[in-house]
C-alpha cells in the first residue's frame, strides 16, 4: 500500500471512529477529522524529485570534470597572451558555476528526501491515531450494554481523545517547524548563490530568478487559492469557527452555522474519492513546454 491510500485510510478510519463515538455521545473525535483532511500527501512525489536532482548533480559533475580536462590540455600549450588569460578567467567562473549547481543539487535532494521521510513518518503516525481512535470507539460501542457503562465510558473516552488529540497537535507542530526549515534551506541555498553572484557585479543569476518567479506565477497564484480551500474545507469538518491561525476571527470556537458542516463533509469526501479539490483543481493553469505558467490573458 502506498503512503497516499495509507493517508486515505487513515483518513477513513478516523471519520468512522468519530461517527461511531459522536453517535455515542463522545464527540470529542471530531477535531481529528479536520486535520487528517489537511494532511493528505503523496511523499513519493518528493522521493522522486530527489533522484532527478541527483541525477542533474551526476551530469554537472561529468560535465565539470569533461571542462577541467579540456581546459588543462589548452594550458599545457603555454598559452601565456592576454587572451589565454582572458580564457582561464572565463573558464575559472564557468567551472565556479557548475560546483554551484553540484552543490545547490544535493542539498537539494537532501531536503527532498528529508521532507518526503518527515511526511511518510507523520502518515503512519496519523493511521496509528486513526487506529487508536477506532479501538476507543469499539470500547465504548462494547460498553453501551448498560447506562451505567456507557456514562463512565463517555468520561474515559473524552480524556483519552483529548489527550490523544493533544499528542498529535503536539507533533503536528513539529512537522510544521521541519517543514519550515526544510523551505528555509532551500531559500538561503539559492540565496547565498544570487547573492554571491551580486556582490561580484554579475546580476545574471538575479535577473534568472526574478524572470523564473515571474513564470511560475500563475501556479504560485493557484497553489494559494487551493491551500485556501483546502484550510476552510477542513475547518468545515470541525464544526466550528476557526480558533488559531489566519482564519481566527472573533467568533473563534464557535459553532458553525448549521449546514456548513455537512457540506464540507460532503465535499471532503468527493476530494478524497477523486484526488483534487473540488474547485480549484478545475483552473490548473497550463504549463508551456519550458516549464513556465501562462497567465488568463495570454
Amino acid at each position: 500500500m502506498s503512503f497516499t491510500a495509507l493517508a486515505r485510510r487513515g483518513l477513513e478510519v478516523g471519520t468512522g471512529a468519530a461517527l461511531t463515538l459522536s453517535a455515542l455521545g463522545v464527540p470529542a473525535g471530531w477535531p481529528f477529522i479536520g486535520r487528517m483532511y489537511v494532511h493528505q500527501y503523496d511523499p513519493q512525489s518528493f522521493f522522486d524529485g530527489a533522484e532527478t536532482w541527483l541525477k542533474v548533480h551526476d551530469d554537472a559533475t561529468a560535465t565539470r570534470l569533461n571542462v577541467q580536462a579540456l581546459v588543462a590540455e589548452v594550458a599545457e600549450t603555454s598559452w601565456r597572451s592576454e587572451d589565454g588569460r582572458a580564457f582561464q578567467r572565463r573558464m575559472d567562473a564557468y567551472l565556479a558555476d557548475l560546483r554551484g549547481i553540484e552543490i545547490r543539487a544535493v542539498v537539494t535532494a537532501l531536503t527532498l528526501y528529508t521532507v518526503g521521510a518527515a511526511l511518510a513518518a507523520f502518515i503512519l503516525f496519523q493511521f496509528l491515531v486513526a487506529a487508536a481512535m477506532a479501538a476507543v470507539a469499539a470500547w465504548v460501542l462494547l460498553a453501551a450494554v448498560t447506562p451505567l457503562s456507557l456514562a463512565g465510558a463517555r468520561v474515559l473516552a473524552t480524556q483519552c481523545l483529548l489527550k490523544l488529540y493533544e499528542g498529535y497537535r503536539a507533533t503536528e507542530s513539529l512537522l510544521d517547524a521541519l517543514l519550515h526549515g526544510c523551505a528555509a534551506a532551500l531559500t538561503a541555498t539559492v540565496a547565498v548563490d544570487v547573492g554571491a553572484e551580486a556582490a561580484r557585479g554579475d546580476r545574471g543569476g538575479l535577473n534568472d530568478l526574478a524572470a523564473a518567479t515571474f513564470a511560475q506565477g500563475p501556479m504560485l497564484i493557484w497553489g494559494t487559492a487551493n491551500r485556501v480551500e483546502r484550510d476552510l474545507t477542513a475547518h468545515g469538518l470541525g464544526g466550528r469557527f476557526p480558533g488559531e491561525g489566519l482564519w481566527k476571527g472573533s467568533r473563534a470556537g464557535s459553532p458553525l452555522p448549521p449546514g456548513l458542516p455537512q457540506l464540507a463533509g460532503a465535499k471532503a469526501v468527493n476530494d478524497i474519492s477523486t484526488g483534487t479539490q473540488t474547485v480549484t483543481d478545475r483552473y490548473v493553469p497550463e504549463q508551456a513546454t519550458d516549464g513556465s505558467y501562462t497567465f488568463p490573458w495570454e
